[in-house]
């Protein structure tokens, strides 16, 4: 007998070994000792459980046999893979390959100890071909994200009239990246998402066994088949894409989703694939600008699959702390209890709003929370686990080269060619969220961003990108010194 096991974050409709004629029967395991490892989101939590189950349930209905583990039994993953061998009698295991490192050696390793053969089908979760990805970055030693935009824009055709770019350029930044009217915008809420009794089962045992994690089960929020994540893209195109190139980095104290898709906890573990999205966003064009699409699509096949390859290509990017930054981060991040009275409204309003949806738009991830943690001396792989663990999107392949890279500046600049840092002015700008520009800049958030610049002068002096803001430094210090 020959079995497929089927990962938490690989929940496809169509998994390839679905039709693959030489597998018998199906394996999920649900580690115990995974989702204990860090304080998830309860949320996380509930959606990788709950979709691992309804896929589980869709192959029963259709008659496959399927073997399962579950959470209840308390095995790591390891163990659950061998009691499933064991009990079975399977003499070989297939399996998709895991986009986080180490993951496909430690089942190798595992099939190799029980006498178990192998097949490994490629990674579904992307575009572009795993060798296609590595092919590009080893041509490019310092790759550059608009350059790989560019690539996979030719390569897969997407938004190009022939060898051109649609619309005569291949980004629409200066339309889009607007705040919001200051007499405000109706935002279309999100779908409500209907639960049933697998999923409803899977909110009561999380909320149970991790009751000292973030969050609050009861208030899960997201799709958990494939059927109603495609609703959920459908929701979006027709309701806040239009709008979403335009306020793509607008913030709002009281609005946390905006017009922003909410795909990334979807397409993350194979709920819905990329090629759908592209095909949902491509099919709107007569009525959505170009702009939008265009934005919208630059996230999904361009940043997205560019970060991919950064974390296959640079595994340097896990341990680089370039600035040398030492701050360990303080419990109420993990609790959202007992805040510092003094924390910058900003960074107030994001945390409380991530605690309960284990999500923030990828602006406030990065200028409100990155930004933060970066200006006050936190460590950045301290930060990296936080996103990890309270973020319903968040896996090892993404969060590396996203906090290291792009957010924490861990790398020096391989991922992102400056430090993504701002004063008040910048957030005021954007989000509104001082009762005036003049509290902006007078702001903690203001204050601490010349004192970063004035600590880390040395080492940011070589790039050309912060000449201006160090130069302002430099007379802001030498007036204060008169």
């Amino acid at each position: 007998m020959r079995a497929a096991l089927i990962l938490g974050t690989q929940v496809f409709a169509q998994h390839p070994s679905f039709d693959d004629p030489d597998i018998d029967a199906f394996f999920f395991v649900e580690s115990a000792a995974r989702f204990e490892r860090m304080p998830y989101h309860q949320h996380k939590i509930v959606l990788v459980l709950a979709a691992m189950r309804q896929a589980a349930a869709r192959l029963e209905a259709e008659g496959r046999e399927v073997h399962r583990v579950e959470l209840s039994e308390g095995l790591g993953f390891a163990e659950g893979i061998s009691r499933l061998v064991e009990e079975t009698g399977a003499e070989g295991l297939a399996w998709m390959s895991a986009t986080d490192r180490g993951v496909d050696e430690r089942l190798d390793r595992l099939c190799a100890k029980l006498g178990v053969q192998t097949r490994v089908y490629p990674d579904g979760l992307f575009l572009t071909p795993a060798e296609l990805v590595d092919g590009w970055f080893g041509e490019h030693p310092t790759p550059l994200m608009e350059d790989f935009y560019r690539w996979q824009r030719r390569r897969t055709g997407v938004l190009m009239d022939g060898d051109k770019p649609a619309g005569k350029r291949w980004n629409f930044d200066a339309e889009n990246r607007q705040p919001l009217p200051k007499g405000g915008l109706a935002i279309p809420a999100l779908p409500v998402v209907a639960r049933d009794a697998i999923t409803e089962r899977t909110i009561a045992e999380v909320a149970e066994r991790f009751a000292g994690h973030p969050g609050d089960a009861s208030e899960f929020w997201l799709p958990v088949t494939p059927e109603v994540a495609r609703d959920w893209l459908t929701t979006f195109v027709d309701e806040r894409l239009h709008d979403f190139g335009r306020y793509e980095d607008a913030m709002a104290h009281d609005e946390p989703f905006l017009f922003h898709s909410l795909i990334s906890p979807l397409l993350n573990i194979g709920l819905i694939t990329v090629q759908e999205v592209v095909d949902a966003a491509l099919a709107a064009a007569d009525d959505v600008p170009l702009a939008s699409i265009e934005g919208f699509l630059r996230q999904v096949i361009g940043w997205r699959e560019y970060m991919r390859g950064m974390y296959r290509v640079h595994p340097v990017l896990e341990r680089t702390n370039f600035l040398g930054q030492e701050r360990k981060l303080e419990g109420w991040w993990y609790t959202n209890e007992d805040v510092p009275d003094d924390l910058p409204e900003p960074v107030r309003a994001v945390l409380a709003r991530v605690h309960r949806w284990g999500y923030a738009h990828h602006i406030e991830r990065l200028m409100v929370l990155g930004n933060w943690f970066l200006l006050q001396g936190y460590e950045p792989r301290e930060v990296t686990r936080w996103f990890s663990a309270l973020f319903v999107d968040a896996y090892e392949w993404v969060m590396v080269p996203n906090v290291m890279g792009m957010s924490q500046y861990a790398d020096g600049g391989l991922v992102g060619t400056k430090p993504y840092i701002s004063g008040g002015a910048y957030l005021q700008r954007m989000g509104s969220w001082w009762s005036s520009g003049r509290e902006a800049k007078e702001s903690a958030f203001t204050d601490a961003y010349w004192r970063f610049l004035d600590e880390h002068e040395d080492r940011l002096a070589g790039n050309h990108r912060l000449a201006r803001p160090l130069a302002q430094m430099r007379s802001r210090r030498e007036a204060a010194a008169e």
